[in-house]
């Protein structure tokens, strides 16, 4: 086996990385890709050659590896803009139809997703650097000052995302990410996001649980700012201080929150655990322009097992289906409305009706399918479900007919077992 060592040279907005082993040269591999270090150079300037370092025994090298006169000038005159020195991140990632919205341009959502993860791994390498493993933090999203969205993306399209720490508070960090397009056919970039986002700092290790309160770690001071652009990082920290504490003060006090509509709900009614989902059609979830059936039934089951939590209050899995008719097909870009209740409960099961509406742009609902789930809940905990709370007459109308269908599936399931043991006999 050859021992392999790569060395990289960043030569004029290129990077260009160099495969050899400790004997000699084996091949070389140039991966070419913008860094953030500036615009291509203009066509007029000498073509530099690579720089070779880390060979073990000299040899001849091609004086000349890559043309990129005639390249240059077909591509775009907008200039990338150097990131700072603080230990910037680029994430670089091919836009498919996956991240568009029903209009086709990237979704806001993927955006942000991606703007996130950049900012979060700029801002967790600046808190870790140096300490080689020793007491590592992880960095939590404590605010988002603010995000631009300046140009639409498109499929096709490379979303390249700047990050870097600007500002250092003791205890917090200020990370902007300036988010790219580029058109690698048309060698085109334009400029599509600018976000400002503020991370602390909280030790790894240990079980977090959700009435634990956030201990923030100090933060490493950022090095290399000027006088005025520490002023200025200390302005946006002061701003976002003072705002952060004006809405907490806007904030109720003591407000007890309820997984139920409304506090006075009794629990183990229907009302109770009644459960809403809505989610709009992308692109991703259709074929021809309508969704997938197995992509709404993926929802009707969600929504189906949140409100048998609800209910239960513990774990449950679908046991079964009652066949489900599609009224009518949902097309890309309306709303999906999916409203899940129970109906029927025994001493280990329980059934959920779910309905699922479809609006378009003008307002017009229309009912999609219904059915009926059954959950039973999970392992041999010996704990039976609390029967629901009927309130109405339609109420125990449902109840009764819930009950028949649960007779009935039992009975089948009694046959189909029997049928079974028939057959392992035989």
């Amino acid at each position: 086996m050859h021992n392999y060592i790569e060395r990289t040279s960043r030569i004029s907005g290129f990077t260009v990385r160099l495969l050899y082993n400790n004997k000699m040269f084996v091949s070389g591999l140039y991966a070419i890709s913008r860094t953030t270090a500036g615009a291509l150079r203009a066509p007029n300037q000498r073509v530099l050659k690579p720089l070779i370092f880390g060979i073990a025994q000299p040899f001849e090298y091609v004086s000349k590896i890559f043309q990129f006169r005639s390249m240059h000038s077909s591509l775009s005159v907008q200039r990338q803009p150097a990131l700072p020195k603080s230990a910037p991140v680029e994430l670089s990632r091919v836009m498919v139809p996956d991240d568009t919205n029903p209009h086709g341009n990237v979704h806001g959502g993927t955006i942000l997703k991606l703007v996130e993860q950049a900012g979060n791994i700029v801002a967790t390498r600046h808190c870790n650097k140096g300490k080689e493993g020793k007491n590592p933090v992880i960095t939590i999203l404590a605010r988002v000052d603010h995000i631009d969205f300046i140009q639409p993306m498109y499929v096709g399209e490379i979303s390249q995302l700047q990050a870097a720490v600007t500002y250092t508070s003791p205890h917090s960090m200020e990370v902007t990410v300036d988010v790219w397009a580029e058109n690698v056919r048309t060698g085109t970039r334009r400029h599509t996001n600018t976000a400002t986002l503020w991370y602390v700092a909280v030790p790894t290790g240990g079980e977090c649980k959700f009435s634990d309160k956030l201990n923030p770690v100090s933060v490493p001071h950022l090095k290399g700012l000027s006088v005025e652009e520490q002023q200025n990082g200390q302005e946006r920290y002061e701003k976002q201080k003072r705002e952060r504490l004006a809405l907490n003060e806007k904030r109720r006090p003591n407000i007890e929150l309820s997984y139920y509509p409304h506090p006075d709900v009794e629990r183990h009614t229907i009302l109770a655990s009644q459960s809403t989902l809505a989610s709009i059609v992308l692109p991703s979830d259709c074929i021809n322009n309508y969704v997938v059936g197995g992509t709404l039934m993926k929802m009707m089951d969600n929504t189906v097992v949140i409100c048998a939590i609800r209910h239960c209050r513990t774990y449950v899995v679908t046991a079964c289906i009652n066949a489900i008719n599609f009224l009518k097909p949902v097309r890309n870009g309306e709303v999906m409305f999916f409203t899940a209740w129970s109906t029927f409960t025994s001493n280990r099961s329980i059934e959920v009706e779910v309905t699922c509406e479809a609006e378009g742009p003008h307002g017009r609902s229309q009912r999609i399918a219904s059915a009926y789930f059954t959950c039973v809940v999970i392992g041999d905990q010996g704990v039976p479900i609390v029967p629901l709370k009927l309130q109405t007459e339609e109420e125990r109308q449902r109840f009764e007919e819930g009950k028949k269908r649960y007779i009935t599936r039992k009975g089948q399931k009694h046959t189909q077992d029997r049928h079974m043991e028939g057959h392992i006999v035989e």
